[in-house]
């Protein structure tokens, strides 16, 4: 008993979820839709009581003395019958056009909250394989969701389409509507079982899925396009997703074959019940019972109940289907994060002070700690380097930097304060960051610059002077559309940029953000020797004003650094500037002597 209540209550609050979106989303057009679905339930039954009235007449017209008076009322019943039909195509053709409109709302709403949840989750999320199987669950089954927003308002039109027709029919026989409406409920049980079985069974098998639609999409993708021609992938590619998907296949399969013979048998006592129906009305009939305008009119209503059941039922099924998908929906939706922006205090655009006190950090509880017991010190009007083998921590620090994570130990200070009692816009807004895996975005070359600070897009003279002193304003200003050119051949007349080309776009976006601190990841990986003197030499002029943190393998671009931290296995383990450094002759000395012994020998 329990768990049937437990399921009722799980499928009214789908009903309710559906409502509340749909009011959200348009609370006219909610409206509008209740009403066209009100009036298309109740007209069919005016019909079919209009030609109930219509074959009475008929029949009593051979016994009437009054002609004129039958073919008046044969007019009137008539017009009657016309204006209902059309009113009730009219409705429909309005209900289909607003269900378009309508639809477009709810599903850029939902896509939308869906949107703006991933935009805001903790970065920890996108390490972890099983939040991507939750966010691709919500995000694949948006419209789903639509589907059933719109299925619980088409349950609500039958369902008052199946309560006039049931209180109807009672009017005739107390017991055959109940029988109808019994007997589907076995077919409900089953077709229930065979939805939770179906979608049970994909939950189960999610990351399998989500490995076929990974190299489905690599055959679409331009990034792997120039690999699957040179090495011939596409059988290697075809093989992995026809082979996962036949394995699937074959076991979804199984699971709807073992319901569907059962609900082959049980749709059947509907249809028989109904033929029982029709013989007894007809019975009826010949015993001088009822009238064949009566026969019409009660045939009528068992088609409406009938119908009404099946499509409660129907509605009620998907509804349920769509109970499944919306609870993962709802529940990614209510996902919190670990880095909680609770915050007060405004980290203001001036030289500041910024400690790690043995700060802990590792990215998960199964893996290594990347930080330990990390300490240091330094000031936002400084030049700081991070110097360090791969892995050793540095990129780390950047993001417990900008509040992308938490120490799991220890504590990060700003102006000797807690950095988590300041907003983590403030702080972000401190620091203008280039990472490694900076990101190439198919806009316009001014949209590409300014997105780093949306407020000030309109402004093309500093998008201009970020591009100038990026060493990319060269090759823009060779596009025929300028500032206004697409960086991509995915739109007519972009352009396709070279990796070189990409990393000064990217390097611009950082100058157009005015910042206390610029953060530079490797900043000129992909640049030449000249190119990458010439970067540098700009970079100090960005300095002159304000402090950077650089992250780089080359040693010889942060040899005038005020600080230079080396970092090995998650801690400090030399600090102070080039001179200093070389003279210590430890990690530092042995890395930039290696280095520039290499250069020379190159060079040579």
């Amino acid at each position: 008993m329990l768990k049937i209540w437990s399921k009722v209550k799980d499928f009214w609050s789908i009903i309710f979820f559906c409502l509340k979106l749909t009011v959200e989303a348009s609370p006219k057009y909610f409206i509008l839709y209740i009403l066209l679905d009100v009036f298309i339930v109740v007209v069919p039954f005016a019909v079919i009581y209009a030609t109930s009235l219509m074959i009475n007449l008929l029949v009593n017209s051979a016994v009437s003395s009054d002609l004129n008076g039958v073919i008046r009322s044969l007019i009137i019943i008539s017009l009657l019958m016309l204006v209902l039909n059309i009113l009730n195509k009219t409705a429909e053709s309005l209900k289909l056009y607003l269900e378009g409109l309508y639809n477009e709302i709810i599903s850029i709403k939902t896509r939308h909250q869906i949107m703006k949840k991933a935009a805001g989750i903790d970065l920890y999320c996108f390490d972890s394989p099983d939040f991507y199987d939750e966010m691709n669950d919500a995000s694949n089954n948006s419209a789903y969701i639509i589907q059933t927003a719109f299925q619980v308002l088409t349950f609500i039109r039958y369902f008052l389409q199946f309560c006039i027709a049931f209180v109807n029919l009672l009017m005739w026989n107390g017991i055959i509507p109940i029988l109808l409406t019994l007997y589907i409920i076995p077919s409900v049980i089953f077709k229930n079982k065979q939805l939770e079985s179906v979608y049970s069974f994909q939950r189960e098998h999610i990351k399998d899925e989500r490995k076929i639609f990974y190299s489905f999409n690599m055959a679409l993708s331009r990034e792997f396009a120039k690999d699957i021609r040179i090495y011939g992938l596409f059988p290697f590619l075809s093989a992995k997703v026809l082979n996962a998907w036949n394995h699937l296949f074959k076991s979804k399969k199984q699971i709807t074959k073992k319901y569907t013979k059962i609900l082959i048998i049980l749709d059947m006592l509907p249809e028989l019940l109904t033929v029982i129906c029709m013989f007894l009305l007809g019975l009826s009939v010949v015993k001088g019972k009822c009238t064949i305008g009566d026969f019409n009119y009660y045939q009528g209503i068992v088609g409406q109940v009938t119908a009404g059941i099946f499509m409660v039922i129907y509605n009620y099924t998907q509804i349920y289907d769509g109970k499944i998908r919306i609870n993962n929906y709802v529940k990614f939706m209510n996902f919190t994060n670990n880095v909680k922006d609770e915050g007060k205090e405004v980290l203001k655009k001036s030289i500041f002070t910024l400690e790690f006190k043995n700060v802990s950090f590792r990215y998960n509880n199964k893996t290594k700690y990347v930080l330990k017991n990390l300490s240091f010190k330094i000031r936002s009007d400084q030049k700081v380097a991070l110097v360090g083998v791969n892995g050793s921590g540095k990129s780390s620090i950047i993001k417990l930097l900008l509040r992308f994570y938490d120490p799991d130990e220890g504590v990060i200070l700003i102006n000797d304060k807690d950095i988590r009692e300041y907003t983590i816009e403030s702080i972000r807004q401190c620091f203008s960051p280039m990472f490694q895996d900076y990101c190439n975005y198919a806009f316009t070359v001014s949209e590409d610059v300014s997105i780093s600070n949306c407020n000030e897009s309109y402004n093309e003279e500093k998008i201009r002077h970020a591009l100038y002193k990026s060493g990319a304003y060269e090759f823009v200003e060779q596009f025929p559309d300028k500032l206004n050119t697409y960086l991509s051949r995915q739109y007519e007349e972009g352009e396709e940029l070279s990796g070189g080309q990409w990393q000064k776009i990217a390097l611009s976006r950082m100058f157009f953000q005015k910042a206390e601190m610029y953060i530079l990841d490797e900043p000129s990986s992909a640049l030449d020797a000249e190119s990458e003197d010439e970067l540098f030499r700009k970079f100090e002029e960005l300095y002159k004003d304000c402090g950077a943190i650089l992250i780089s393998h080359r040693l010889s671009n942060v040899k005038t650094a005020d600080n230079i931290l080396v970092i090995g296995e998650g801690k400090i383990i030399e600090q102070g500037n080039h001179k200093e450094l070389m003279k210590l002759n430890g990690k530092y000395a042995r890395m930039y002597n290696l280095q520039a012994r290499k250069y020379s020998e190159v060079t040579v």
